[in-house]
């Protein structure tokens, strides 16, 4: 795929960017509003986990506007954490921790290696077993994870897909599991009976 230019990377970011910020702000004033509650293991760990891959990226390349997301994504997940910590309104599973201890596995296996492809593939294994609460609390009770940030989450990584492929396949992978991470939140909250 040709590289895109400047004009069109940023006509696609910009876009991607509002998107996370509106999926970031959702589920804030949803957590707020005690109509969901975070597993806040998944959001502490996811909050780490995307900020240690960000500037992992941003040593090994350099920024690039597909990063935005990635950027947008650490600091509203810290934001959630945070502020369903501070009104308690957040869920704790025992079960949680083994996901979390298995994350925090993969995630020091991700700062160690210094293979770019390595690092990005434990990266997402790391998130994908920090989602785990919260994949098991929507399908238990889809209400109690039903919240339109799933959605914009889901466009925001459409539109990164776009900008990441013009950059390669490395950076496509993040935006690919967060597309598929979003749309399996859309099915379980909203589409599944």
């Amino acid at each position: 795929m040709e590289q895109l230019n400047i004009q069109n990377i940023s006509l696609i970011a910009i876009p991607a960017g509002v998107l996370i910020v509106l999926a970031q702000v959702s589920y804030l004033r949803d957590t707020c509003r005690r109509i969901i509650q975070p597993s806040i293991l998944s959001w502490i760990g996811w909050s780490l986990l995307m900020g240690t891959s960000l500037v992992s990226q941003v040593i090994m390349k350099g920024w690039e506007w597909s990063l935005t997301g990635l950027l947008i994504s650490t600091v509203g997940c810290l934001l959630i954490a945070g502020m369903a910590f501070f009104l308690k309104n957040f869920s704790l599973q025992k079960s949680d921790r083994i996901y979390l201890i298995a994350g925090s596995f993969c995630m020091i296996i991700y700062i160690l290696t210094q293979n770019p492809w390595l690092t990005t593939i434990f990266a997402i294994t790391a998130d994908f077993l920090l989602a785990i609460p919260t994949f098991l609390k929507a399908m238990k009770n889809p209400l109690s994870e039903k919240t339109h940030s799933w959605i914009f989450g889901f466009l925001s990584w459409t539109l990164t897909l776009f900008i990441s492929f013009g950059e390669g396949i490395l950076y496509a992978l993040w935006p690919i599991y967060l597309f598929g991470f979003n749309g399996a939140m859309i099915y379980l909250t909203f589409f599944r009976k």
